[in-house]
């Protein structure tokens, strides 16, 4: 570690940030020793040591993001750690993308990540013990597909949390979990740091018990059954979300079937859900991988109400999603469905399908 170059005054050269560098990479001091001249890099091409200024520079920018984006330091845990709650599924995402520059949010995001680096510092001076990790509280509740328009700022985020802040946190915590959690987590988890993924646990209702043992009853929010009155952030446009997903009426004695290819030489992971409001529907999945001739079924079922799933393969390839209602002579059936991918070498959505319907020409 250098002994000059560093300013000492922003708390990078200080044991506890050495100590998370050196955890993070399981206490391999010559990879830990490359992370850390790499964040004193990009904390020089960021000009992170003026972040503050910049923040108050682009007010009226922070605080159009703040408006859109429901996270706020809540309080401390058990041990004195900044407790952070953070309402993902409250985020409008499609506004939030129309209105934020990624660039901007980068920024932002930095910001806020020194601020509560502040907070452990002054945390550790008043309890006189090394205070270095937050703990993080994510209320799912509202989180849909149509959250995908976020995926490009999560990506931002958690690329720069992993390579310029490691360990910084102690837990995360998801609460009101809805359905389509699992599919959209199986999505995005590859940009997680390994460490963090191991730190997060998931529950869709009954967390009062897991937030108690880390956090007194008097700092959790009374609308996560705790004590505190502080009001949980909201964003200032309007909160109502729908689950973005699409919808398809499938006809009596049909089926119809919704297809996405990858190009991507080293393959990806496609994932997939749908509903059914009333009535149920035969479903299977078949893929053709790019020295197949045929596609194959993967997985088969009959008269499912609701489905989710994914399938990971490591060459170009096609998945074909079918929705058979053949058997069903007197009823149309109306599905909601999602068919999504991701590659290894591309942050897009991948949502883009090609649909085909067919009819049993034999009734």
């Amino acid at each position: 570690i250098p002994e000059t170059g560093v300013p000492q005054d922003t708390g990078i050269q200080d044991d506890t940030t050495l100590f998370r560098f050196l955890s993070g990479k399981k206490w391999d001091i010559d990879e830990a020793l490359q992370q850390y001249r790499a964040m004193l890099k990009w904390r020089k091409e960021m000009k992170v040591d003026d972040i503050f200024k910049w923040e108050e520079e682009n007010k009226d920018k922070c605080e159009a993001i703040k408006d859109l984006y429901p996270s706020e330091h809540y309080g401390f845990d058990r041990e004195g750690r900044p407790l952070l709650v953070h309402r993902i599924g409250l985020i409008p995402a499609e506004t939030f993308a129309q209105r934020v520059d990624r660039s901007v949010f980068k920024k932002y995001h930095i910001a806020k990540f020194e601020r509560m680096l502040n907070v452990c510092r002054a945390q550790s001076k008043k309890l006189k013990k090394p205070i270095y990790q937050m703990t993080v509280i994510v209320d799912a509740e509202g989180l849909s597909f149509g959250h995908r328009h976020y995926k490009p700022f999560f990506t931002a985020s958690s690329s720069i949390d992993k390579q310029n802040y490691p360990e910084f946190l102690s837990s995360v915590t998801v609460i009101n979990a809805p359905w389509v959690l699992p599919t959209i987590y199986g999505l995005v988890q590859h940009l997680i740091d390994p460490n963090t993924r191991n730190k997060v646990t998931f529950f869709q209702d009954d967390y009062g018990g897991a937030l108690l043992k880390k956090i007194d009853r008097k700092q959790i929010p009374k609308d996560f059954g705790g004590a505190c009155d502080k009001e949980l952030p909201v964003p200032i446009v309007s909160t109502k979300n729908e689950e973005g997903l699409e919808t398809e009426t499938i006809s009596m004695m049909s089926s119809w079937e919704v297809t996405k290819r990858c190009k991507d030489p080293k393959g990806g992971r496609f994932a997939w859900v749908f509903k059914l409001e009333a009535y149920d529907i035969n479903f299977r999945v078949e893929f053709k991988g790019s020295d197949d001739k045929d596609f194959k079924v993967i997985e088969s079922h009959e008269q499912l109400k609701k489905h989710e799933g994914e399938y990971d393969f490591k060459t170009p390839g096609e998945i074909k999603l079918v929705f058979d209602n053949t058997y069903s002579y007197l009823t149309s059936k109306t599905v909601q469905y999602l068919l999504a991918l991701h590659n290894n070498e591309s942050d897009e959505d991948g949502f883009a399908v090609s649909t085909r319907r067919t009819t049993n020409k034999s009734e």
